[in-house]
Order: C-alpha cells, then sequence, then structure tokens
C-alpha cells in the first residue's frame, strides 16, 4: 500500500490552490410595470429567498515596519518550506507535505502487519513454547509460599471450600514442612513477596505513589469546601514512556512528518480533504510547523541536527474488572501515541497501550464524609 505514493518528476498543481467560492448568481430581473400608475411589481417578503454570498477577499493592508534607526541594517524573516505533493496512487490519493519527511514508515508494513490472523492459523504449524524467564531465587520458604498463595487465590470470602483447599493444597502438599513456619510472620511473609514481584516485573519500579486531595465544594458560603484526601495514585513519568516508546520495535511505524491527505474524484475532477489520522489532521500539521520553523534548541546542544518532531500523545480511562467473582477492580490510564497508525493502534496484539496510571477508588470513610457534607 505504501509503495503507492512515490515522488513524480514534476509537482503537480497544489490541491490548496484558490477555487471560486461560489458560483455566480443569475442576475435578478427588474420588476415589472403594473397598471397605468407605473407601479412596480414586487415579491412578497415571505417568497424572497436571497442567497448567500461570500465576503468580498481583500488584500491585508501592509504591516508597517517599525522605523530604523539611522545606519542600522534591515532584519529580513525568511521562511523557508521544502513542500512536495506526491504521486496519486490507484485510488486516487496524494499526499501534500509541508516539510520533506526522513522516511515513510508505510513502505515499512509488511503483509502480515494487514493480516487478521495469527501465523499459527494461517501455516498449521504450532508456535514454539515460550521460554521460561529466569529469575532470581526467592528466599521465601515453600511453606510460606504455599500459604501465602492460598490466601491470595482470588476468593474474598473463606468458605468451606476453601478450608478444603487449604488442607489439601497446603497442609498436605508434599513439600510442606511444618518447622518453616517457626518465625512465620504474615506481614513480613507479605512485603517479601511484594519486593520479589517488583524486581522480578521491571515495570513496576516506574511507578510512584502519592496522594491527591480533592476539594468538594459544600453547596454553601457559610461551610468551607472539605478537602477529601485519596491515597494510592500510582502513576509514572510521560518523559520515560515516550522515551522507550520511541526507542521500541513499534516507533518504525510512527509518522514523523504530518501531511495532508487529498481524494481526486474522477468524474468531476474535483479535489477533496481526506482526514483519517491524527497525523493528517491541521493541529498536528500546524504544530510540526511551528517548531521546525520557531523550536527551540536544548541549551545544551545549540548545534543539534537531530530531527525536531511532535508526539501526539492520546489518553483514555475505563474502570476493568478483576475477578469473576467479587468487587475487585482497577482503573488504568493509558496512553497511546498520534504518530501511530489507528489501523496499528486498534489491534490488540500491537502493544500500542502504555499504562501511566491507576485511579484509586475513594474509601468508605472519605464516601461517608462527602455525604454528610452534602446533607449539611
Amino acid at each position: 500500500m505504501a509503495d503507492d505514493f512515490q515522488l513524480p518528476p514534476e509537482h503537480p498543481v497544489s490541491p490548496d490552490a484558490q477555487q471560486p467560492l461560489s458560483p455566480e448568481a443569475p442576475p435578478i430581473p427588474d420588476p415589472e410595470d403594473l397598471g397605468r400608475g407605473k407601479r412596480k411589481k414586487c415579491l412578497p417578503q415571505r417568497l424572497r429567498d436571497i442567497l448567500p454570498e461570500a465576503a468580498p477577499i481583500q488584500d491585508a493592508p501592509p504591516e508597517e515596519d517599525p522605523p530604523q534607526p539611522a545606519g542600522a541594517a534591515r532584519r529580513v524573516h525568511l521562511i523557508v518550506r521544502d513542500k512536495f505533493d506526491t504521486a496519486r496512487n490507484m485510488f486516487a490519493l496524494w499526499r501534500s507535505y509541508l516539510h520533506r519527511p526522513t522516511y515513510d514508515p508505510d513502505s515499512l508494513i509488511s503483509v502480515d502487519d494487514l493480516s487478521n490472523q495469527y501465523p499459527s492459523e494461517t501455516t498449521g504449524v504450532s508456535p514454539a513454547p515460550p521460554v521460561p524467564a529466569k529469575t532470581a531465587p526467592s528466599t521465601i520458604n515453600t511453606s510460606t509460599a504455599l500459604l501465602l498463595q492460598w490466601q491470595n487465590n482470588g476468593q474474598t470470602t473463606k468458605s468451606t471450600s476453601q478450608l478444603n483447599s487449604l488442607v489439601r493444597d497446603v497442609l498436605l502438599h508434599p513439600e510442606f514442612k511444618k518447622e518453616e513456619l517457626k518465625d512465620f510472620n504474615a506481614e513480613r511473609a507479605e512485603k517479601q513477596a511484594d519486593k520479589e514481584a517488583a524486581e522480578a516485573f521491571p515495570l513496576l519500579k516506574e511507578f510512584q505513589m502519592a496522594s491527591v486531595d480533592i476539594e468538594v465544594p459544600s453547596g454553601s458560603t457559610a461551610v468551607p469546601p472539605l478537602s477529601v484526601s485519596v491515597p494510592g495514585l500510582y502513576y509514572r513519568s510521560l518523559v520515560s514512556v515516550i522515551k522507550s516508546a520511541f526507542a521500541g520495535p513499534l516507533s518504525r511505524h510512527f509518522h514523523l512528518t504530518p501531511f495532508k491527505l487529498f481524494h481526486r474524484v474522477r468524474s468531476t475532477a474535483a479535489q477533496i480533504r481526506v482526514f483519517s489520522e491524527v497525523y493528517n489532521s491541521d493541529a498536528f500539521i500546524g504544530e510540526h510547523d511551528h517548531i521546525q520553523l520557531h523550536g527551540q534548541l536544548p541549551p545544551d546542544a545549540l548545534d543539534c541536527k537531530l530531527e525536531k518532531i511532535v508526539a501526539a500523545l492520546m489518553f483514555w480511562s475505563d474502570s476493568t474488572h478483576l475477578a469473576n467473582f467479587g468487587n475487585a477492580k482497577l482503573w488504568p490510564i493509558y496512553m497511546l501515541f498520534g504518530n501511530l497508525s489507528k489501523y496499528i493502534r486498534a489491534k490488540p496484539n500491537s502493544g500500542a497501550e502504555h499504562h501511566v496510571a491507576y485511579i484509586p477508588s475513594v474509601s468508605p470513610l472519605n464516601s461517608r464524609a462527602v455525604l454528610w457534607l452534602m446533607v449539611l
């Protein structure tokens, strides 16, 4: 699909060429004479339909330069853009770039990227089993690990069946040894298990925990707002997420240079602007052009020649249920990049979503405090 867009030998006429704003309206005939009194015949007000006309195009008055002191050199601002248009493809689509791109990410799309089937379904060969990751040896003995596994098995209510599971899966386990529980402490064991889990998953190290203070209005000027502190907000730096995303394998599909997409109707030869992605919107194009002309270089690298681009950040959030039974839930905040095509972002196995925060739920104590304030 990407090979259809090629640089033509000569630039075609720009699609932004000025078109007539509206067709010329037919001249209004003069009113007919009516009777011997030469009275003019006019249409009633309810039958008059005056077509709107566009405002006349007037050249903006030239801006007067401030007076220059005698002998001072005149400053000239030169704006240079490397604009070009691609050739039309088989669907009569072409692109108009305001700045020449360094590469075309669509040229890197393979047939497998466009397929909705996994390789195992098309070839009939089952994929190789995943290689287990090497983990550091645990400092928790087997008996303690069995107890913690039973405690966190997803069942919030320990019923008779759970008691049977405790005896069958823990106490009667062949590797269970009661001597290992001589100095057992549940709180210490859970902290050690959490520490080892964080070391096994480096992603958890990037998150920080903070509390959010929410001012709940009382609805009355005489009663001050109630400050509710909601602890347990996990978040991580957006800069680190952006760096890891642009360093990852999916970044080869990022569109770093935006463009306008046009379609030519074969029957009428009309040119229609097409909006299909974030990177062909006016907002993206305008911001990209702004940083090319006015973008500042890092203070520690004033001679930097790296490409200046826009990272389009898109955020979503929704509640996620974690268990089939019970009320365990999670409220993550996702971040995606508008530089990536929506056809790649929408694939469940693309890995285009990045978790940047987890919103906690308001505790029952804070909920009762808010309800009490509303009653007042």
